[in-house]
């Protein structure tokens, strides 16, 4: 069996990603072997809420949450990606490194699923000590491997990051964030792996700051504008042909992919027959969250790639994203609605 990889990309968008090329040298020399996704997009703009979404496979797990220390009483899933794995003889481990919040929270309502645990690493070397010792060499091992280095509210673990303005600082969190990515492949190299292991990154959700609203100074887990949902995916696998895709993929349709790569076994695999979307809808809090439009506002998007629809408490807004990706030119205010009738 196919040994998995997945990497967690943090605080991560597609035009940050792209714009920025001298930040992610490793990154990019990693995705030249990959089939890389142009048209990936978030289920949601918080962390948790994403590893939820892709480990599941489905948006419903958590919706009865009111908050991210809510503990449902009842699940609508029975197992998650990892239990699924560990069922078929799989060494499961997912790592989080150097901080969690509300990690602990997240233990307790099963975000990873019923028989797995996300451990928590706060010493560099501890963390890659852990990541090498977790992939077998004699049995199939998944891990996952998650990195909050970057993320907006955390990056003063990276290096030098307590010497420079804010402004800065985010650099620093992407450029010691390319740097884990670079470490955590050589281990896969020297461990002479790689022919055997099907590898994914992904990023979680962007970060936005303030063009459309101060949302009390937060950066994410807010309304899921196209900027914070469109972020980098790539699979490193060497049954598939490398290159760029642009078929419309979001964060449940990993898991059925996964399962796909791990288990099919003809030598050119087409990752296009495994799964079909026409439209990805986006949110940033759970359906069972109280609105707080000043931070948590109640917000939904729906898009195909190109359209793109946000609802919200402040109404609705539609945008081209493949002309606007920063959805700043509202089309529907150049509409009037005139007796249920649009007229412009």
């Amino acid at each position: 069996m196919r040994n998995l990889v997945i990497v967690h990309l943090e605080s991560l968008n597609l035009m940050n990603y792209r714009m920025n090329r001298d930040k992610f040298s490793a990154l990019r020399e990693i995705e030249k072997k990959s089939l890389s996704f142009n048209k990936y997009f978030a289920t949601a703009t918080s962390t948790l809420m994403i590893i939820g979404d892709l480990l599941y496979g489905g948006l419903e797990q958590f919706e009865q949450c009111e908050s991210l220390d809510y503990i449902p009483q009842k699940y609508i899933y029975e197992s998650s990606l990892f239990d699924d794995l560990k069922e078929k003889g799989y060494e499961t481990n997912i790592f989080i490194y150097p901080e969690g919040a509300d990690r602990e929270s997240a233990e307790e309502r099963h975000i990873a699923g019923f028989q797995n645990k996300m451990v928590l690493v706060r010493n560099y070397e501890e963390y890659l000590n852990s990541l090498e010792s977790a992939m077998y060499e004699d049995r199939p091992f998944a891990l996952m491997a998650c990195n909050y280095i970057s993320n907006i509210s955390l990056n003063r673990y990276a290096p030098n990051s307590q010497y420079v303005s804010g402004l800065h600082r985010w650099e620093n969190g992407y450029r010691f964030m390319d740097k884990c990515v670079k470490d955590l492949w050589e281990l896969l190299e020297q461990k002479n792996i790689l022919h055997n292991t099907t590898v994914l990154f992904y990023g979680d959700h962007g970060d936005e700051y303030w063009q459309h609203s101060f949302h009390g100074g937060l950066t994410h887990a807010i309304e899921p504008y196209a900027r914070l949902i469109w972020t980098p995916f790539w699979i490193y696998d060497d049954r598939l042909k490398k290159g760029e895709i642009n078929k419309l993929t979001c964060t449940i349709d990993l898991a059925g992919i996964i399962k796909y790569l791990l288990f099919e076994e003809q030598k050119q695999l087409i990752i296009e027959n495994c799964y079909e979307r026409k439209y990805i809808l986006s949110r940033g809090a759970y359906a069972a969250q109280p609105v707080r439009k000043e931070t948590f506002n109640k917000a939904y998007s729906l898009t195909d790639g190109k359209y793109f629809m946000l609802v919200s408490t402040y109404g609705l807004e539609f945008y081209d994203i493949e002309m606007d990706p920063e959805c700043q030119n509202n089309f529907l205010d150049f509409f009037v609605l005139d007796n249920q009738d649009l007229k412009f």
